[in-house]
């Protein structure tokens, strides 16, 4: 509020040439204009930045990964979404691969409920002496799962088909996962 009024305490004290009251001085007020206009386009652009994800609100997304998100994930949408962008990566795809991953499109597997896994991903603390790995909350296993896809998208690879043959031996991975990314879009 004080910047604006400064902005325009300082716009209309210098519109006029000294010479001459009534004379607009158009070279200052253009430079103010411009500046105004940077300000407003530099705000704009953090907004955008805070508020949308390729052109889409990041409310509208987390709210359509929530549609389908069940059991241990019900919620989580925002979460997801937010977090996601945050390390720079497709929302939907991270939820694709939590679907495909976890089966919380219905109930939750096993390993989503009682370990907080959500991306399959094996290694030590043991899900209950397993080779599949457990985290002490459902955020955690959210972030690490998030963080693996991330670990593909900075090697180049942005899409399922390129992350499925790392990521999962079935085949038709991708194919999979992409079905759950149009269910989600939609």
């Amino acid at each position: 509020m004080i910047y604006k009024l400064l902005v325009a305490l300082t716009l209309f004290g210098g519109i006029f040439n000294k010479r001459n009251n009534m004379e607009i001085n158009h070279d200052y007020l253009n430079k103010q204009i411009e500046l105004s206009v940077k300000h407003f386009q530099s705000e704009h652009e953090d907004y955008k930045k805070e508020n949308y994800f390729n052109g889409e609100k990041i409310d509208v997304i987390a709210n359509k990964i929530d549609r389908y998100l069940n059991s241990t994930l019900k919620g989580k949408g925002k979460f997801i979404t937010e977090y996601s962008i945050s390390v720079g990566m497709d929302p939907y795809l991270a939820a694709g691969v939590m679907l495909q991953e976890t089966g919380c499109y219905w109930r939750c597997s096993y390993l989503t409920r009682v370990c907080n896994n959500v991306g399959g991903n094996k290694g030590k603390p043991g899900c209950n002496g397993g080779s599949y790995r457990r985290f002490d909350t459902i955020e955690e296993g959210i972030k690490f799962a998030i963080n693996k896809l991330n670990s593909y998208y900075k090697k180049g690879l942005t899409t399922t088909e390129q992350i499925g043959p790392k990521y999962a031996s079935d085949p038709k991975w991708p194919q999979r996962v992409n079905n759950y990314i149009k269910k989600l879009k939609k």
